[in-house]
């Protein structure tokens, strides 16, 4: 390698430098100059103790190197690893910040390039290593990507609509203004310019708001509130009365990252007929709610739904689970889209499509009374396998325009819901004792005599009654005990049941049975008679069967003692068939 590369030549070439070097990487040498003086007796000292460079390297970076930019720094002066890094290119920039002394925390921004020269001696190739002072360039970027940054998030978040602009950092208490209003302009001049923000905040509620709200106000003002305000939501918006009486709205955007300082920009502005008509409409409303019986009151969430399809949220209890859904899902521009999205997020699948259907704007406005309340009951999904029963309440108001609204209401009706649910399920638990048969689960004697006094006072077509026996019980009773005689009548139950279902069928005796039957088809009944007969020879257990038919009106206790007869006649011949005597 040829080691009388000139200085003041490559002194022309990167300028003042902070240290500067070269390395000939065919031959791995690496030969050290240090352009900047102050850091020479630094760079000779630590270099005097080792040949080995990138010990060197290492220990100067891990000197004067801003902590975390040192993993970058070490990467790009690793002898292997700048090799593959300039492999395919003519030069390499980092930028980094280092430290001027050993003994003081004072990091300035540097730029480190590596360039490729040719060799003068072979087909080798050089890299040049400079490093140049940028301390002040960099920290003017950063000044104005930060000023771009802060003119992007007011414009994001507050457009032109407010007259009064501020930019926040509520850490360190700075303000920029960055638009004031002719009034407030004429009453401050430029000292909002010189203000930090607590000063700024007590000097503008002394002079432009009304005396009433002044107090209101310095809380609404203070870091404090703001932070807890922003701590859950991206903005916040207040209203209060200036000094000439005017109604105004201060609107608050989180505009800072996730981690980094709390910044936020407040606009101001003067809207006192659009506040004023806000009011009048909302005292109109309160009133037509207060007329509801309670709905503003005993309600979660309460909407006003205008023949526009926007709705208005009234009212939302304190619990901050129900007021992040209200708010997530309430869509001002579109009552169809925001229920909707509310329902796929929430609600149970059984529940789903019903309550789309429940919920349209063009259902409600048909179904919904003149008078009275168009309410339903679904399951709102907590998690996978929890849920709560809300109820949805929609009646009709007047608004102050005349026009007619629709009042949307949402309630946790939770535990009324499983407390009748458990009624209920407690009298069907004491009609089924009541009912039904405890050994085969049919329809018992009781259930038969007022089935009887019913079916006296109705009129139908057609009607057969169905009597059933078990035969040789007593006999099975005596030979095989009575857990085999239970078999039997559970088995004749349930086969009857299969047959004909549970409504019409009862069990009148130990083993006997009565069936009703309506249809007029009297082969269909036989049908049916024939497939009981085939499931009980199935279990090798016998039945006799007695059946009568009529159409019209009749004599029902005569039609069943028809049936009871036959079925006698029936029984009398198996036990003949068989030489036995019942």
């Amino acid at each position: 390698m040829n080691h009388n590369i000139d200085d003041e030549i490559i002194r022309s070439c990167f300028g003042d430098c902070l240290f500067l070097f070269y390395s000939d990487i065919k031959n791995n040498v690496k030969m050290i100059r240090l352009m900047n003086e102050e850091l020479k007796p630094v760079w000779d000292r630590v270099f005097s103790r080792t040949n080995d460079y990138q010990k060197a390297v290492n220990e100067m970076i891990d000197r004067f190197v801003y902590p975390e930019d040192k993993k970058n720094v070490r990467y790009v002066m690793t002898f292997e690893k700048y090799k593959d890094l300039m492999k395919n290119r003519r030069s390499l920039t980092v930028y980094f910040q280092y430290r001027k002394d050993e003994e003081h925390e004072n990091y300035l921004y540097e730029k480190l390039s590596i360039n490729k020269l040719n060799n003068i001696d072979d087909d080798g190739e050089t890299l040049v290593f400079s490093c140049v002072d940028v301390d002040d360039e960099i920290r003017e970027k950063f000044k104005e990507m930060e000023e771009k940054k802060q003119q992007y998030s007011v414009s994001y978040a507050l457009g032109r609509e407010y007259s009064s602009i501020y930019y926040v950092d509520l850490e360190s208490g700075n303000v920029t203004p960055y638009n004031l209003s002719n009034r407030i302009e004429g009453m401050f001049g430029d000292k909002f310019y010189k203000l930090n923000y607590d000063n700024a905040a007590e000097e503008y509620i002394e002079k432009a708001v009304a005396e009433k709200d002044k107090e209101m106000m310095r809380k609404v003002l203070s870091r404090k509130f703001i932070l807890s305000q922003v701590a859950g939501q991206d903005y916040f918006i207040w209203i209060y009365q200036n000094n000439e009486g005017s109604f105004c709205e201060m609107k608050c955007v989180k505009v800072s990252e996730p981690g980094d300082p709390v910044s936020v920009v407040m606009g101001f502005a003067v809207k006192d007929a659009q506040i004023r008509i806000e009011m009048e409409e909302k005292a109109q409303t309160d009133f037509q709610l207060s007329l509801l019986d309670g709905l503003s009151r005993d309600y979660e969430m309460v909407w006003l739904l205008r023949k526009d399809r926007k709705m208005r949220l009234f009212r939302v209890c304190d619990n901050p689970e129900v007021q992040r859904v209200a708010l997530q899902y309430y869509d001002s521009s579109n009552f169809d889209l925001g229920f909707s999205s509310f329902i796929d997020r929430y609600v149970s699948e059984d529940d789903k499509e019903r309550l789309k259907e429940f919920v349209k704007y063009d259902t409600l406005i048909t179904k919904v009374p003149p008078e009275g309340m168009y309410s339903t009951i679904f399951k709102r999904m907590i998690s996978k396998d929890e849920f709560v029963y809300l109820q949805l309440c929609f009646t009709r108001a007047i608004g102050p325009d005349g026009e007619e609204n629709i009042v949307v209401a949402c309630r946790d009706v939770d535990a009324l819901i499983r407390e009748e649910n458990e009624r209920r399920e407690q009298y069907r638990t004491a009609i089924k004792e009541r009912d039904l048969d405890g050994l085969t689960g049919i329809r018992n004697r009781y259930c038969y005599e007022n089935y009887l006094k019913k079916l006296a006072k109705e009129e139908h077509d057609s009607i057969s009654v169905i009597y059933i026996d078990a035969d040789f019980l007593h006999e099975l009773n005596n030979t095989k005990g009575h857990d085999a005689g239970d078999a039997l009548i559970k088995h004749i139950a349930s086969s009857i049941i299969k047959v004909w279902g549970l409504d019409n069928s009862f069990r009148i005796g130990g083993d006997e049975f009565v069936v009703f039957d309506f249809d007029k088809d009297r082969r269909l009944c036989m049908e049916k008679i024939d497939s009981l007969r085939k499931s009980i020879k199935e279990k090798q257990y016998s039945v006799s069967i007695g059946y009568s038919h009529t159409e019209g009106k009749c004599d029902l206790p005569a039609l069943i003692s028809a049936s009871e007869k036959m079925m006698y006649e029936e029984k009398k011949k198996h036990h003949e068939n068989v030489g036995e005597v019942r």
